[in-house]
């Protein structure tokens, strides 16, 4: 499958998981639903890469390994700040400055990875800062 492909199946994906993580938090606490809705994703993430993946014991040697680690760190802080925004706050503007995070990967892809900027995503990433600022205000 193509990285559209599944760029556009996360994003129905995460759609639903805002609703569904804004109904259950409805009925329980942030820190009840968080590790539910985590443990979920761990256990089919393993079991994807398990199974459809290149995963490997011997990849656990690799030099990346602090890098995996470090994003697990940015994910756990991620996922404790929207699932604490998302019990108290409506999701019409949580979701969009949560997603926030799309402007600040590329401008981060951008700055420290070297990817190229063309005034074509450059104009997007400011489109989608003010979208976020209209849609949030």
């Amino acid at each position: 499958m193509s990285y559209v492909l599944w760029a556009l199946l996360a994003m129905v994906c995460y759609s639903f998981a805002f609703l569904f993580m804004k109904i259950a938090l409805q009925g329980l606490p942030a820190f009840t639903v968080m590790p539910i809705a985590v443990i979920t994703l761990a256990v089919g993430a393993t079991t994807v890469a398990a199974l459809f993946g290149d995963w490997s014991v011997q990849s656990l040697t690799s030099r990346s390994v602090p890098f995996a680690l470090a994003a697990g760190l940015c994910l756990t802080g991620a996922m404790v700040g929207y699932f604490r925004a998302l019990s108290t706050g409506p999701v019409s503007i949580v979701v969009p400055v949560f997603g926030m995070f799309l402007v600040g990967g590329a401008f981060l892809g951008i700055i420290i990875l070297g990817e190229a900027v063309t005034a074509k995503k450059a104009l997007g990433i400011a489109f989608g800062g003010v979208a976020v600022i209209l849609i949030a205000t």
